[in-house]
């Protein structure tokens, strides 16, 4: 079972204290009233490793303390401990010519302990099972402010979990009263090379041409940039993915470039940007990737599309009227897949990626896919409620009360975990939004390429009262463009045709069954100047009474594009004109009956 520390978990002899304190000053109210005490044997993660009746984990504790972080171990709170084992410890001590914990510096010890250490700040966080650990980075940061890795690997018959592709778990799911402990057989350390290292040390049997390229542009020296704030995600392309495009050599690149990209004339100019598409600033691990609609990479200009889709992660697919290009996979069993490097990460892509000229892509924007809402172990779990403090550090959604409103209480994220014709929410989640106490809420859009677009924002309707929001979209460097207002009071008729809904500003925007209060309202159209991330702002007309919205989804679509489809389904897949209801989740449930085509 997964610890969370919404109950606080004593043992006897405390709780007995606990209540002779509380006997003594029953006038006082303190911050434990109210919260619920259970009895319980689970020891603290240092207690547990202190009694264990081997003593096989001795040793890290012997670096907390030098580390001074044996406290921290001993603390109420939610922690996911990788403990390294003493035959690991003594590995590492001779890695590093020494004989004994006390011949590390305290700084050393301190690193150590912060990298093998998850803390959970959120109370309703719950530390991490051996069940949470997929193919891929965990989804919280170490205290080091680093993330780790797992994947299962098959070792003599036997599947284990393997850490950062450097230990393997020995013993999992160790509940201890302030978390889990995972034992693994060796000491976890810190990636030491850049994305330009681990890229001149690719085999050049297998990724000669890719190397060759990085190299000759000085990509490879700009991925060796190891300052703090900098991070790089860098995809890996095979000599095989390029002989798919039927590329050999560095000559028959430039040949598909200059059609490509018929603007550049220049053949440095083209390689660099080639080398500069298969770079994107920040980290982004795989599951980084699938809740990304579209990243800019470092070509100017030049931007990737992301989309899962049965189960793979596909670049650049692309449907446009009657085109059609099938994306590239990412290659998620590749050794070069969520290679943690020093300053970034290394992903193997399936096929060949590159700079394309291109105009305006369709972008729909599931609106709760909010950067810190997604690095949240519950994302996509379960709904939860947003502290207004800690709503306000989000740094892609900013909000603002209205005049004379003092307190918004909790912003909410919902999760609809089974379904409902009423609740066909995109992807099954939403944001709750009071718009009644806010005056404004700064939206901080996926990127989106040149051209001019339909936007489109799609939410449940609730029982409020003509509230009101008008939609102003936002460029550095460009005049402000102005949308118009939205009533999120609004039901549709869901006995009207699809073109006469279009033609009034509405639309249906979920795929298996009519429901009225699912509504898709054009906002307006916009036209962006510069491919990249831009701002749309929200102000509230009319604030209506005290309910909440449910906002799902913004559609941004280009001008002459179909407007109507795709439509999704609540497990965020796109379904096109003609699809079959039987190919729709839920698979076992009836479409609605209407002039529609499924």
């Amino acid at each position: 079972m997964k610890y969370a520390t919404k109950i606080l978990r004593l043992p006897i002899w405390a709780l007995l204290t606990a209540a002779s304190l509380a006997l003594y000053s029953a006038s006082c109210r303190d911050d434990m009233y109210g919260k619920t005490f259970l009895t319980s044997d689970a020891l603290m993660i240092d207690d547990y490793i202190v009694q264990e009746e081997e003593q096989s984990m001795a040793a890290f504790l012997e670096i907390a303390d030098r580390a001074k972080f044996r406290d921290m171990l001993h603390a109420y709170g939610i922690y996911t401990c990788f403990v390294p084992s003493n035959d690991a410890v003594r590995r590492y001590l001779d890695s590093k010519s020494v004989s004994s914990v006390a011949e590390l510096s305290v700084e050393e010890c301190a690193q150590i302990v912060k990298y093998h250490v998850v803390r959970h700040e959120l109370e309703e966080q719950v530390a991490f099972a051996s069940t949470d650990f997929v193919n891929g980075r965990l989804p919280l940061a170490t205290m080091l402010s680093k993330y780790l890795t797992t994947r299962m690997v098959n070792e003599n018959g036997s599947v284990m979990i393997e850490v950062n592709r450097q230990a393997k778990i020995v013993q999992k799911d160790i509940e201890a009263a302030n978390g889990y402990i995972h034992k693994v057989d060796q000491v976890l350390t810190p990636p030491e090379l850049t994305c330009g290292e681990r890229i001149e040390e690719l085999p050049n049997d297998t990724y000669g041409l890719f190397k060759q390229i990085m190299q000759a542009t000085g990509w490879v020296d700009s991925l060796k940039n190891k300052a703090d704030d900098v991070w790089f995600s860098v995809f890996v392309q095979s000599d095989s993915a390029f002989r798919e495009k039927g590329i050999t050599d560095e000559e028959s690149l430039l040949e598909h470039l200059r059609e490509a990209l018929p603007a550049i004339t220049e053949d440095r100019e083209l390689l660099s940007y080639f080398a500069a598409y298969h770079c994107i600033k920040g980290l982004l691990y795989v599951v980084d990737l699938s809740n990304a609609s579209a990243l800019q990479s470092m070509a100017p200009n030049q931007a990737l599309t992301f989309k899962v889709k049965e189960g793979s992660l596909l670049i650049n697919e692309y449907i446009n009227k009657d085109v059609y290009e099938a994306g590239v996979p990412v290659n998620k069993t590749s050794e070069y897949t969520d290679l943690s490097c020093y300053n970034g990460v290394l992903l193997e892509v399936d096929g060949y990626i590159g700079p394309q000229t291109r105009g305006p892509q369709a972008v729909f924007w599931d609106v709760a896919e909010q950067p810190e809402i997604m690095k949240d172990s519950r994302f996509r779990k379960s709904g939860f409620g947003i502290p207004w403090d800690v709503a306000q550090t989000y740094s892609e959604m900013k909000m603002t009360l209205a005049s004379g409103v003092n307190t918004y209480g909790e912003f909410g994220y919902g999760f609809q975990g089974a379904y409902s014709n009423n609740w066909q929410v995109v992807n099954r989640d939403y944001l709750t939004i009071r718009w009644y106490r806010l005056s404004r809420v700064d939206f901080t859009l996926p990127l989106l390429t040149e051209g001019i677009y339909k936007v489109w924002v799609c939410f449940r309707r609730a029982d409020v009262t003509t509230c009101r929001v008008r939609a102003t979209f936002m460029q550095d460097g460009q005049d402000e463009q102005q949308l118009g207002t939205v009533n999120f009071s609004e039901y549709y008729n869901t006995e009207t045709a699809a073109a006469t809904l279009e033609g009034a500003g509405m639309k249906r925007y979920m795929a298996k069954e009519r429901r009225g209060e699912l509504n898709s309202r054009l906002w307006g159209s916009i036209e962006v100047k510069s491919t990249g991330r831009h701002t749309l702002r929200c102000d509230v007309i009319d604030r209506g009474r005290n309910a909440d919205m449910f906002l799902d989804m913004i559609h941004f679509i280009p001008v002459n594009d179909d407007q109507l489809w795709p439509r999704f389904d609540m497990m965020g897949n796109a379904i096109y004109r003609g699809t079959p209801c039987e190919e729709i989740y839920p698979k076992d449930k009836a479409c609605s009956t209407d002039n529609d085509d499924h």
